[in-house]
């Protein structure tokens, strides 16, 4: 009969060649890196300066589209001598983008405005899913958290038992059992010292809140109504507003003055918007470049498990290699009865 430290041995070396396998069939290599991408091109938009920016980019837009909507463009066809249809004709004719733009902003604006509260939501979670494993450490280290610790037992417990050598306790049995409570011990204390849980469920929490918005459907969305305001204030300052300064009989510094003094949300919007609108668009490009990371990273440990359940491939199996560990040690070899009662050592058995 086998030696109950031969069997313990067995099932180190199950556990070893488990964890090696685990993160070579589930690509982990892959989505770690994947992670690493997307922490990488989207830091600096969730850093504290960058979300107040980008905040207040997003209050002056809204506060400029208001005012457009609500004030100057209801006062502008009487200040024209045209009727509103007059006016809404003229603007379809001859400023499509800016009239395509503005009747759209009710829609597009609360859109960015969502994306914007979940960016300044979501920075905390990110900030959390970037110190994955630790804040020095990149994410691409995790594998081999399982990689290395599984060929070690695979070596050490699966060497010990094609030796032969795993009933007197000779030889590698007792280093591959001592092994075993070492790593064990590790991957259960590992995981809570460096908020594991707490991390996992942060990558949870920030792929769910994103989840819409970082697909090709998603992203697209995003810059068709990044492209429509863009075609918007291009053609609003560069030909819109010269040619309503004309229409007023004003020349350049008057009308700023006239729009300062009568639309003092519009004039900021406008002159703000060659500042603002790049930011907008570097953050809209981040978004479109990262679908694939993102997805990647969403997929740990794989596409059909939640980031939290990785926890516990680190806690189960570290208890039970430090269970087996010890029994191996502080019983000793001795063999199995048929019911599986360790048999006394005499003379004949020793």
């Amino acid at each position: 009969m086998p030696s109950r430290r031969t069997i313990i041995l067995g099932a180190i070396t199950a556990i070893g060649a488990l964890l090696f396998l685990f993160p070579l069939t589930t690509g982990m290599l892959g989505t770690t890196q994947g992670v690493e991408t997307l922490t990488g091109d989207l830091r600096a938009s969730f850093e504290p300066a960058a979300l107040a920016q980008t905040r207040a980019d997003m209050n002056t837009v809204q506060a400029m589209s208001d005012q457009l909507q609500g004030k100057t463009l209801p006062d502008l066809p009487n200040a024209l001598a045209m009727s509103p249809q007059q006016f809404q004709d003229y603007m379809g004719q001859n400023f499509p983008d800016v009239a395509s733009g503005t009747a759209q902003l009710n829609t597009i604006l609360p859109k960015f405005q969502t994306l914007v509260t979940g960016l300044e939501t979501q920075a905390p979670n990110f900030l959390a899913a970037d110190q994955i494993p630790t804040s020095t450490l990149p994410s691409t280290v995790v594998p081999y958290l399982f990689l290395i610790p599984g060929a070690v037992l695979v070596l050490l417990a699966g060497g010990a038992l094609l030796l032969g050598r795993g009933r007197d306790g000779n030889g590698l049995s007792r280093p591959a059992l001592a092994v075993s409570v070492v790593v064990g011990l590790v991957f259960v204390v590992a995981p809570l010292v460096l908020a594991v849980p707490a991390k996992a469920r942060a990558v949870d929490d920030l792929t769910t809140a994103f989840g819409t918005v970082f697909t090709d459907s998603g992203v697209a969305a995003v810059r068709s109504d990044m492209t429509v305001i863009a075609k918007m204030s291009d053609q609003l300052q560069t030909q819109t507003v010269p040619a309503l300064a004309n229409a007023l009989k004003m020349d350049s510094t008057q009308f700023q003055d006239f729009m300062g003094q009568n639309y003092p949300d519009v004039a900021t919007g406008m002159g703000q918007l060659n500042d603002i609108l790049p930011r907008f668009e570097a953050l809209v490009t981040g978004m479109e470049r990262n679908v694939d990371s993102f997805q990647l990273a969403a997929s740990i440990p794989t596409a059909g498990q939640a980031t939290t359940t990785l926890t516990w491939w680190f806690i189960v199996p570290g208890i039970a290699l430090i269970l087996l560990g010890g029994i191996g040690l502080f019983t000793g070899g001795a063999p199995l009865t048929s019911n599986g009662v360790p048999r006394e050592r005499t003379l004949e058995t020793v």
